[in-house]
Parts: C-alpha cells; sequence; structure tokens
C-alpha cells in the first residue's frame, strides 16, 4: 500500500501528527478542530483562489498584486486583516481570471519572496477539500515550530513516512522444517555467529557447563586449605578427657 504524504481529506488528528498516525490530540487546538463546524463562504471562488501565507506585516494588498501580476490577470486581492486593531493577519487570497493562470502561479511561485519574507502559496482549500477547518478553528496546514502547533499533511509540510517499530529479526520456524530451513539459518546466525547450527552451540555450551560444574566438586574436594587442615590434625596433639594424646612415634 503506497504511502500518501499529502491529506485528500482533512483530518484534524492526521494533520496535527507527522506522520498521520496519531489517534487521539496533543494540543487544545486540535481538540477544537475536531469539533469545529465550519461552512465556507460561497464567495469565494476557489478554482481560481490562491492562499497566500507568511506575508510581512507591513505588506498591504497592492504590494501582493503587484507581486502575482506577472502570473497573469488578477480579479481580487485581499490581505485579511484583524477587525479590532486592523493589524495584518500575515496571510490573504489572489483570485486570478483564469483557471490557467491559477493552476500557473501555484507551481511557479513557491518560496517566492515579498518584502523579505518568503511566502507560502497553496490553493484555497475551504472549498477544494472535504472536512477543511481553517487555522483560525485549530487546523488547517503548516504553523510556527515556537507555537508548539505545527499541521502537517499539506504541499508545504507533508507527512513523513512512519517509523516501523517492529523488529527485524525473523522468527523461528516450525519444528518440522528446522532442520533445511534457510530461515532456521539466518536465526542460528543471529544467536551466535561462531556457530554453524544450532545443536553444535547448545552440545557447545552444555559442554562447557558440565565441565564447570565438574571443575568445581574437583575443586572443591581438592581445596588448598584441606592439605594444610589435615597436616595440622596429624600435628597437633588431641586433648581427651584432660589428658594430652602422644603422637605416634
Amino acid at each position: 500500500m503506497a504511502f500518501d504524504r499529502i491529506l485528500k481529506v482533512y483530518d484534524p488528528l492526521k494533520a496535527g501528527s507527522i506522520d498521520g498516525t496519531d489517534t487521539i490530540p496533543h494540543d487544545r487546538a486540535i481538540a477544537r478542530a475536531l469539533t469545529a463546524n465550519y461552512v465556507p463562504r460561497n464567495s469565494v471562488k476557489s478554482s481560481r483562489t490562491l492562499f497566500v501565507g507568511r506575508l510581512n506585516p507591513t505588506t498591504n494588498e497592492e504590494a501582493l498584486k503587484k507581486c502575482f501580476r506577472k502570473f497573469g490577470r488578477i480579479s481580487k486581492c485581499r490581505v485579511v486583516v484583524d477587525p479590532v486593531t486592523l493589524e495584518s493577519r500575515r496571510y490573504g487570497f489572489v483570485t486570478f481570471s483564469k483557471i490557467e493562470d491559477t493552476d500557473y502561479a501555484c507551481e511557479h511561485a513557491k518560496n517566492i519572496k515579498l518584502d523579505d519574507s518568503v511566502l507560502l502559496v497553496d490553493y484555497e482549500n475551504s472549498h477544494n477539500m472535504k472536512g477543511w477547518v481553517p487555522r483560525r478553528l485549530g487546523g488547517g496546514f503548516g504553523g510556527d515550530k515556537k507555537s508548539g502547533q505545527l499541521r502537517f499533511g499539506g504541499r508545504d509540510r507533508p507527512f513523513k513516512p512512519p517509523i516501523l517499530l517492529s523488529s527485524t529479526r525473523p522468527s523461528p520456524p516450525s519444528r518440522d522444517n528446522r532442520k533445511h530451513s534457510t530461515c532456521h539459518r539466518q536465526w542460528n546466525s543471529t544467536r551466535d555467529h561462531k556457530y554453524s547450527s544450532r545443536h553444535e552451540y547448545q552440545s557447545k555450551h552444555r559442554d562447557r557447563d558440565d565441565g564447570r560444574k565438574y571443575s568445581r566438586r574437583d575443586n572443591k574436594a581438592k581445596h588448598p586449605h584441606d592439605s594444610d587442615i589435615v597436616n595440622e590434625t596429624k600435628s597437633t596433639p588431641s586433648k581427651r578427657n584432660g589428658t594430652e594424646a602422644v603422637p605416634d612415634k
């Protein structure tokens, strides 16, 4: 099964994971995105609209329009601002008159610079991707590393292949096929590369263990202090009933 690095249907849980395998939300924004009921605006012509992110805070609509004018005729350009502070939220939308110009701009405007900022250019996903949740509701793509709320599965930051945690060591075969099995030879080689077969390994270690057992028994019978004790017993006179024994001459 092929691994898809780009999301086809938006899922906040998958977007919040570097490999798309998370099953529980790791931050509150993802939990908020899972319960969000987002309805996109009908006024946006998604097939001809591009999303432009990472704008410089000083970039205005005129500068953005001038930057993308070389890709085709632009029918609408907008930089999103905060309704209270009127400061730029550092993203906007560019709508072209033709779909061909939109595709051309999305392909060739990657990593384009404007006002000393490298822009993120992608298709507007609210109408193109099922289940889409915007960034302000905890979804979206991209994000800042400092915030700890990165989103994966987009063109700018696709998924990375998951790490397989299963062991690569082959499992031992059944008893019936062990003797002539290639897998059995591999299994033996992973245990100890010095022995060509499992039986040789077992017999070698069994002989070694038996030798240790018998050597311990012999050493116990021939302990270096035993001879001293025997000699000391012969040379030291014993006392019985208060009388001193006379050593034999």
